[in-house]
């Protein structure tokens, strides 16, 4: 869990310092995230990202990815979180909790802003 969190935001190449939070992971969702990046053999920030259904309102997903310019970045429990700015405002701040399904370990994403009727209650995985 994030007791005093430090976002930086890259810019220029330099990180800007903030003290605002990103990301707060649920008890257990840390060790969960870890454990698929090993298993899937990834390795780099994790990434929040909008997903679009195409039928439903916009929901929140996770990719391992590269550090942008613009993104603003959080380390929580070891490991870096990333999102775009625009992202961000759009969201505010993201639980992320561990959700078991059978086969696979998945996560709820719930936005400190609502996005829609569904927020918070669909699960995903990590992308590579």
């Amino acid at each position: 869990m994030s007791c005093s969190p430090r976002l930086s935001r890259v810019a220029g190449g330099k990180r800007e310092k903030k003290t605002m939070s990103l990301v707060r992971l649920d008890p257990g969702a840390g060790q969960a995230v870890k454990s698929v990046l090993s298993e899937k053999g990834a390795q780099g920030p994790v990434r929040i990202e909008l997903q679009f259904t195409g039928c439903c309102d916009p929901s929140l997903g996770l990719i391992v990815d590269a550090i942008r310019e613009s993104d603003l970045v959080e380390e929580v429990d070891g490991i870096t979180f990333v999102i775009d700015p625009e992202t961000y405002e759009l969201a505010g701040e993201v639980r992320i909790a561990r959700a078991d399904e059978t086969g696979r370990t998945a996560f709820v994403l719930t936005s400190s802003h609502p996005m829609g009727e569904w927020d918070g209650l669909i699960t995903c995985s990590i992308r590579t």
